[in-house]
């Protein structure tokens, strides 16, 4: 499989990291300097998931990625696993690669790591920023199944299938869907060894967006307006995380969906390069 000329320009231009994960290791990469923003990628994903998104915020920040366990290029977890046990792992690993403090944005399934990841490293997280994540107690939106490839299709069968899946799930505008987006799905999915399983379902990140919240620490939600996974119930996300945190800024970004930061990267990029230095300044100030 080729991987794609951006891919392939990022992963030369990247520091690579690896920290312990089960049996094996941790995959980490890194661009640019200054503050650190850590982004964690979404389920069945990758650092990918970020292609759009690394540069742009690497011209202002350090970014620091890593592939979540059993994801892209890192090992299995031990198992069983949760979102707190997979989350021990990254912040074993931050340990050494995050000495300083951070900013926090996780993508759906990595914001809720993400948020046990916050919670754990409360000194030294500067800010916590969720876009699209579930586990928030509050009903999900339902939807047509996803499709699944089967040994007999051919690349091309695959590829439509998860061009399909994509328009179903992650994307706003299916329009949007261009081959970049098909080929990082297409390689995410045949390299995922674990599922997020009930984990979604739950409310751990609710619980941890109190906690993070009550340490004094500035939270945001960035949504697609077109999130599937919320659908016609947005607004009780926008409800909690205001309900948590008064003053918390949430964000709606226009016709977008679930993986807004690859189908509006623009918009993405420049609602994190604002807030998160103005979220800097009120994480310092008494």
């Amino acid at each position: 499989m080729t991987m794609p000329e951006l891919q392939c320009r990022l992963d030369r231009a990247a520091q690579r990291h690896e920290t312990p994960c089960g049996d094996g290791s941790l995959v980490w990469r890194e661009w640019g300097t200054g503050r650190t923003v850590l982004l964690l990628h979404g389920s069945f994903g990758s650092w990918t998931h970020w292609l759009r998104n690394i540069e742009a915020l690497a011209a202002r920040f350090r970014v620091l990625t890593c592939d979540l366990p059993g994801m892209g290029e890192s090992s299995l977890p031990p198992l069983p696993f949760d979102a707190g046990s997979l989350a021990d792992i990254l912040v074993a690993g931050l340990e050494t690669l995050a000495p300083e403090s951070f900013h926090l944005v996780g993508f759906s399934f990595g914001g809720i790591v993400g948020g046990h990841v916050a919670v754990r490293m409360l000194p030294r997280v500067i800010s916590y920023t969720a876009i699209g994540s579930n586990a928030l107690g509050l009903p999900m939106a339902a939807r047509a199944p996803l499709r699944k490839p089967s040994r007999t299709m051919s690349e091309a069968e695959i590829l439509d299938l998860h061009r399909y899946n994509l328009g179903l799930l992650m994307f706003g505008d299916p329009a949007r869907i261009d081959a970049l987006a098909v080929t990082v799905q297409n390689a995410n999915t045949r390299r995922a060894r674990i599922r997020s399983g009930n984990i979604p379902a739950g409310n751990s990140l609710a619980l941890r967006l109190g906690e993070i919240a009550e340490a004094g620490l500035p939270i945001q939600g960035i949504w697609g307006e077109r999130d599937a996974t919320a659908g016609a119930m947005l607004h009780t996300r926008r409800d909690m995380f205001r309900r948590i945190q008064p003053d918390c800024a949430f964000h709606v970004v226009p016709d977008a969906g679930h993986w807004a930061a690859f189908e509006v990267p623009d918009e993405i990029n420049r609602i994190l390069t604002e807030s998160l230095p103005i979220m800097e300044v009120s994480a310092c100030t008494p």
